[in-house]
């Protein structure tokens, strides 16, 4: 028995950290990276309760993500500096400069289009995923330093999916979500404020 769990810790240590990218991308920029199932899974069911005013058609919260979208996202970024592709794989190995830059272009949206829900989608996703490898204090802790700006407008992108909750459901959520994660919604903290995307 004893073998068998350092059998399996040892293949826990091996496994890749999860990816803040949609599984279709995880295929192509990473070949041979098998999503966990279990991660998954999680993924899906956190998506799903935090999400409840979804159709079963639509469940992520900023709306479905086509490859087509990503693409447009990718040309989007580059052409103003951000290279999504190989930013992403850093912020998979956990660069935290990296992390710091897809916040900065937060900031290069002027409208709330499918650009910017792709973006926000991928924000919302590398939120839950990074949170899930290696804990939400390192996210936090690159948030923290950003601009004024960029941190208002990545708490905007992270709290919109809690806008597309029933009403009577906001409340509650909203508030559980203060308490397990201060720092990420302070008290302070009112959605859309300055923020004409929002």
């Amino acid at each position: 028995m004893e073998k068998n769990e350092s059998t399996k810790q040892e293949m826990r240590q091996d496994r890749p950290p999860p990816s803040c990218l949609p599984a279709f991308l995880i295929r192509s920029w990473f070949p041979g990276f098998q999503l966990p199932l279990v991660t998954f899974a999680i993924g899906i069911l956190v998506l799903a309760g935090t999400v409840q005013a979804q159709s079963s058609s639509n469940p992520a919260p900023f709306g479905p993500t086509s490859e087509v979208d990503v693409d447009q996202l990718m040309k989007f970024g580059k052409a103003r500096g951000f290279d999504l592709e190989p930013e992403m794989q850093r912020i998979y190995k956990k660069d935290e400069d990296a992390l710091g830059r897809l916040f900065a272009l937060s900031l290069k949206f002027k409208k709330f289009d499918r650009k910017a829900r792709t973006y926000g989608q991928i924000m919302y996703t590398c939120w839950l995923k990074f949170g899930e490898a290696y804990g939400v204090e390192p996210y936090l802790k690159v948030l923290d330093r950003q601009s004024d700006d960029v941190q208002q407008r990545v708490r905007d992108f992270l709290y919109y999916p809690l806008l597309r909750m029933p009403k009577e459901k906001r409340k509650e959520n909203v508030e559980e979500m203060r308490k397990m994660y201060p720092r990420l919604f302070p008290t302070d903290f009112k959605f859309g404020r300055n923020d004409p995307i929002f």
